[in-house]
């Protein structure tokens, strides 16, 4: 049996790989809406509102497809054209005009061209509806919503098994929250909802920066879906950037088979999974800080979730996670998914390095895991692990919280594909330890409280970490979580690069300085000649660089208009703590 066991499971992988050949992916399907109006800057209400005629306002749009629709039973597929300008009414369909009767009006906006919907000044009401934007060269700011019955913010969209897919959209400064569904919804998913087995091409060139999604997904109603905040689906050339994501009841970011993705500058917390990989080949998570108050979940979750039993192969591959801050969380999990043994789940170079992962944990589980099954003493035929390296990271948790006193943990011991190199830990690290590079240091601290997280490990009269383990810069990584540049000779484990000779206040107090400390709104910056011409960089408690500029003398008097709170100012790779009453 043992014998003839693998030997079945290889009958079916192969012939799921021939399987896998004939896959083909589906042009998707533009079709004309039932029913379509026109929004121009220049348009006047009072207008017909057809292309040659348009209106001015997409509350007068929406009234008009009222009109248009009549008493339609159930779904009915309608659009606002939009002619290129900027817009500064927010695009939001009111709850009597989603749902009317028996009648659903969906309601799709399409730019025809270079469209900016800028909602600066404006104020939304609540109790807003289903938002579905289309089209391509959109760029959305300034917008709130609020209390949306389904999605806050869509771009892609699947009526009656029709699939479009929009391109080059920009989303900046955009605040969802209450809402039931998603939070920012970009792309489509990569099947089509008729049940077909065609792949649909991917939505390209998605920017979201600087949004706000709170106290969203799934809010104050029963879970119909699992929900994302951010979400980009079947999509390509992505960035997520300088986003605040907490309190949702889904995902924080959330990739669904995409490809080539940047993560970078976010605050995540409290959200189920903060960061989500799912089926995802190549991205770059870097300079990002999670942390948890109550929710007992992962900082980063990369798996594969099979969306049909069409596609045989799901990859995780190409994924370097670096200079990541990950507090009070189950830390970084690689997971093999749901798929079915039809289907092969393969993990290929995944870089975890640099990261700073303190806090406690609770229940089973680790602050770096792998969770997979296993047949006959190896993972099961369809699953396999290749070239994952976890690397001069910083791991700390209490001993209590842990599973079995573990920092990482997985199904095998030793685990294969899979090597740990230079990382600093406080208890037992489990599998894959490395007792030539890896140390274990018990002094490392724990830290409960985001706020003081950056500055645990800074220096002080008691630890200096950077005396406890400098290992050679061979990682590639340059800059640590500042962006700062690393020492070219020697670097520290975790994401922030330390210095012994550079970061001993007291001894650097002749050429680099500030008094009073703590201070109110000005500060005296006080220097050597060697750091006249130049710049300064001040960091908040978040790691978000709030202030620079130029050193023009020995003194200088710094007004900050900051919270307050501790910051640490930068200089030539120097570095200051300060207080700010």
């Amino acid at each position: 049996m043992k014998i003839l066991i693998p030997f079945f499971f290889s009958i079916i992988i192969n012939i799921a790989n021939l399987y896998a050949q004939t896959v083909q992916i589906e042009e998707p399907q533009i079709i004309s809406p039932s029913f379509s109006v026109y929004v121009a800057t220049n348009g006047n209400d009072s207008n017909t509102g057809d292309s040659l005629s348009p209106l001015a306002t997409f509350s007068a749009a929406l009234n008009k497809l009222d009109q248009l629709t009549g008493n339609t039973n159930g779904n009915v597929y309608t659009e606002i054209v939009v002619f290129p300008g900027t817009y500064t009414e927010v695009f939001r369909q009111a709850l009597n005009k989603y749902q009317i009767g028996n009648k659903l009006m969906n309601v799709s906006l399409r730019g025809k061209g270079n469209v900016l919907l800028d909602g600066t000044g404006i104020t939304v009401n609540v109790g807003g509806g289903m938002i579905y934007l289309l089209g391509s060269n959109i760029y959305v700011k300034n917008i709130a919503v609020k209390q949306s019955t389904e999605n806050g913010v869509r771009f892609g969209y699947n009526f009656s098994g029709t699939i479009i897919n929009p391109h080059d959209i920009l989303i900046d400064s955009v605040e969802v929250s209450e809402i039931a569904g998603h939070g920012i919804l970009l792309g489509i998913g990569a099947l089509n909802a008729n049940g077909s087995s065609l792949l649909i091409p991917r939505a390209k060139r998605f920017k979201v920066t600087n949004c706000h999604v709170h106290d969203a997904v799934n809010y104050n109603t029963a879970q119909s879906q699992w929900g994302s905040s951010i979400k980009f689906w079947n999509a390509s050339q992505i960035q997520a950037l300088n986003n605040h994501v907490h309190d949702n009841s889904g995902e924080g970011i959330n990739f669904d088979f995409c490809d080539t993705a940047e993560v970078r500058e976010n605050l995540l917390h409290d959200n189920y999974a903060n960061i989500y990989l799912d089926k995802m080949e190549y991205a770059h998570v870097h300079r990002n800080f999670i942390y948890n108050v109550s929710k007992n979940v992962s900082g980063i979750l990369t798996g594969l979730e099979a969306f049909t039993a069409f596609v045989t192969n799901h990859y995780m591959k190409d994924i370097y996670i670096e200079n990541n801050i990950i507090l009070n969380t189950r830390g970084i999990n690689l997971w093999q998914g749901i798929y079915s043994a039809i289907q092969n789940g393969i993990y290929s170079n995944i870089q975890i390095r640099q990261n700073t992962i303190i806090g406690k944990q609770f229940g089973n589980g680790a602050q770096v895991s792998i969770s997979h099954d296993v047949f006959l003493g190896q993972p099961i035929p369809n699953f396999s692990i290749s070239n994952i390296s976890i690397d001069r990271n910083i791991i700390s948790a209490n001993a209590d919280s842990l599973n079995n006193n573990k920092l990482l943990s997985a199904p095998l011991n030793p685990q294969p594909g899979l090597t740990s190199t230079y990382n600093l830990y406080n208890i037992n690290p489990g599998f894959a330890y490395n007792a030539t590079s890896d140390q274990i240091n018990a002094s490392l601290p724990v830290s409960m409280d985001p706020a003081l997280a950056l500055f645990e490990l800074s220096p002080n009269s008691n630890y200096n970490p950077a005396l406890i383990m400098s290992v050679p810069n061979s990682s590639g990584i340059l800059n640590d979580y500042f962006g700062m540049l690393r020492n070219s000779a020697n670097t520290n484990a975790g994401a922030i690069e330390l210095n012994p000779t550079l970061y001993n206040n007291e001894e650097k107090l002749n050429d680099f300085n500030i008094y009073p400390n703590p201070c109110d709104e000005e500060f005296v910056l006080k220097v050597s000649d060697d750091y006249i011409g130049k710049e300064y960089f001040i960091f908040d408690a978040l790691g978000k660089m709030i202030q620079s500029g130029a050193i023009n003398s020995n003194i200088s008097l710094i007004r900050t208009a900051n919270e307050k709170g501790l910051y640490l100012i930068f200089i030539n790779n120097q570095c200051f703590k300060f207080i700010r009453n």
